[in-house]
């Protein structure tokens, strides 16, 4: 976990073990333009019905963070890690990571769906009358943060052994900008629906 500090954007990942219900070997289509295009589109509907109900503006889709959350995507797929790049790698942007891990495979808006969700499920924990960073709730601030207006995502497909067992592991980076999660800024960024 990355420490708070005053001013400076803090995001934590999110681990997701989901076992689907075939082995066997998949082409990588998580790496394909269709998927990941499907995916991006899917992410940011399903960011912005969740930004709705807090009465946070659209976020709107950016090449260069798409470019910058697919490269990071990548990386993580090609060396197996579910890690966050640093603030200097990502232009200073917020960063949200999902994993999903599968015997078989997934559809893209489906894995938008499932990360997107994931992230904002935090907010059963998120204290409206105690505003601020918490790493339980750190995913949801940032996927509401209203001052965030720009998103870009990315996805690819690794591999992972996890208990002798071969999955397919999907991962899953989405970039927003300006950064959420700024101590002091919680009060007017996350507001209640």
């Amino acid at each position: 976990m990355i420490p708070v500090m005053k001013n400076k954007p803090v995001l934590a990942g999110l681990l997701a073990i989901l076992a689907g219900t075939s082995v066997g070997i998949f082409p990588a289509l998580a790496q394909n333009a269709t998927y990941i295009t499907a995916f991006r589109n899917q992410s940011l509907t399903k960011h912005n019905s969740y930004r709705a109900t807090h009465h946070s503006p659209n976020l709107t889709a950016n090449t260069t963070l798409n470019q910058g959350a697919q490269d990071w995507a990548k990386y993580l797929a090609d060396n197996g890690k579910f890690e966050h790049s640093t603030s200097t790698q990502r232009n200073g942007a917020g960063e949200n990571l999902y994993v999903y891990y599968t015997t078989g495979t997934i559809g893209a808006t489906s894995l938008a769906d499932k990360g997107v969700a994931s992230w904002y499920n935090e907010v059963s924990k998120y204290d409206y009358n105690n505003p601020g960073f918490s790493s339980a709730t750190g995913h949801f601030t940032q996927v509401v943060w209203k001052s965030s207006t720009q998103l870009g995502c990315g996805v690819a497909q690794g591999k992972k052994v996890i208990n002798s067992t071969n999955f397919n592991a999907y991962y899953v980076v989405c970039r927003y900008n300006p950064a959420g999660n700024v101590q002091g800024q919680f009060p007017q960024n996350v507001l209640k629906p």
